[in-house]
């Protein structure tokens, strides 16, 4: 063989390898799971408000709206459900009860629009987030509970609800039920004085045909109903509502 054409055979078989190796590299194979990817920031749909995320996904995000009690804030509601949703990969969105709108005190339950309001801050998280449409759920603490249940026929978008140490049904004896399905979690205690008015949505709920879990904690009052919602309360009540999807 001359040297002329050992040095061409050189040329040709570098080239094909570097070849090789560009297609190699621009090849996708998957192992399973999709690989994670970075959670952007969002900002806060409104003022008060607080948006908590994981530091990564691997598809599109859940997301659980909380409203406070009466004369607390947003980021209170947040720390309730914070760490156990963000080791679930779950987005927290609080919401403050807006005192520019007319609702003092934080009392969502005599402020009480229509939830349009609460609706038009998720579709502006969804627009920064890739949330899971079919996984948005609403839970509420004390007053939030009730403000919940008073419009429960008039809720739309999100798959299950979690009243915590409160609940109302809809007021004026409305016979009307949501337009969807809509699970129904309850920690309540029957040593809070307003336990009777959560019982009462319970059996509204229950004529509607909707799926309940009654977490009742006997002689509880107030201050321990708080207090029943630690971390692996949470968890439970997280992973009883990943069970439920919109439109179920």
């Amino acid at each position: 063989m001359s040297t002329r054409f050992a040095k061409l055979l050189f040329l040709v078989g570098l080239v094909a390898c570097r070849e090789g190796t560009s297609l190699a590299s621009e090849r996708v194979t998957y192992s399973g799971a999709p690989t994670d990817v970075a959670v952007a920031e969002p900002v806060p749909p409104c003022r008060g408000c607080t948006i908590d995320t994981p530091p990564t996904r691997k598809g599109d995000l859940p997301l659980l709206v909380v409203l406070h009690g009466n004369k607390e804030h947003a980021k209170h509601a947040a720390a309730r459900w914070r760490d156990a949703a963000l080791e679930r990969g779950w987005v927290v969105l609080a919401l403050e009860c807006p005192r520019a709108e007319g609702c003092e005190d934080g009392k969502w339950y005599e402020w009480n629009p229509a939830p349009d309001w609460i609706q038009d801050k998720v579709d502006a998280v969804a627009r920064q987030l890739p949330i899971d449409r079919s996984k948005r759920y609403l839970a509420g603490w004390s007053g939030g509970a009730s403000y919940i249940g008073m419009n429960a026929h008039r809720l739309s978008g999100f798959a299950a609800v979690v009243f915590h140490g409160g609940g109302q049904p809809p007021r004026g004896g409305v016979d009307e039920c949501p337009s969807g399905s809509l699970p129904a979690y309850f920690l309540v205690g029957d040593g809070n004085p307003a336990h009777p008015a959560a019982v009462r949505l319970k059996s509204y709920l229950e004529k509607c045909g909707e799926e309940l879990s009654w977490d009742l904690l006997p002689g509880a009052g107030h201050g321990a109903e708080a207090k029943a919602l630690d971390r692996d309360k949470a968890h439970a009540i997280l992973e009883w509502l990943d069970r439920a999807t919109l439109g179920s």
